[in-house]
């Protein structure tokens, strides 16, 4: 028998954060982007330490809460999990959004540790020209210029496959599907 497959989607949204997310709004420390279906949260807090340590703190526990959930229960019951955007994602969003070099791992990013890691993960790597040009969901091009490369070195650190985005979906589909297949 077959075991039940669900598919998750995760993407940062503000749980912990919000009370903190209203105050750096209110205060010129933030600004809402809503430039996608989720928005776009980008702050300015480079000059203030411990706000960015919580921030960082408070967005990945916001990811491990809600992400955690939704992965860990599904595995429990016996069920294979496929994520869109899991791990590589949410550290790549705060980092970008915080300027950090992936080589920086604030106390935030190491919650993600507590999440399953993945038994296979596969980065789909296009251009950020492409990226901006398939879904304009960032206010600029800089912001996909600067994920792309986070999103690179991340891959490797990660053990992340990186597949050529340039090819076909047909044959990244093809690759996918043969890593994925019993021998």
């Amino acid at each position: 028998m077959k075991p039940e497959t669900m598919i998750v989607w995760s993407r940062w949204r503000p749980i912990s954060t919000l009370p903190l997310l209203s105050l750096l709004k209110r205060f010129g420390y933030a600004t809402v982007h809503s430039t996608s279906s989720i928005g776009f949260v980008e702050t300015r807090l480079s000059n203030r330490a411990g706000l960015v340590s919580l921030w960082c703190f408070l967005t990945q526990l916001d990811n491990l809460l809600k992400t955690g959930l939704k992965v860990i229960l599904p595995l429990l019951l016996g069920r294979v999990v496929i994520c869109d955007r899991y791990i590589l994602d949410l550290m790549v969003e705060t980092m970008a959004d915080l300027h950090d070099s992936p080589r920086r791992m604030r106390l935030g990013y190491k919650l993600l540790r507590l999440l399953p890691r993945p038994d296979r993960a596969f980065l789909i790597d296009i251009e950020p020209i492409v990226a901006f040009r398939r879904k304009p969901d960032m206010p600029t091009l800089s912001h996909f210029v600067e994920r792309v490369q986070l999103y690179r070195e991340l891959a490797r650190t990660l053990g992340v496959r990186v597949l050529d985005g340039r090819r076909s979906r047909e044959r990244v589909h093809d690759e996918i599907w043969r890593e994925l297949s019993p021998s």
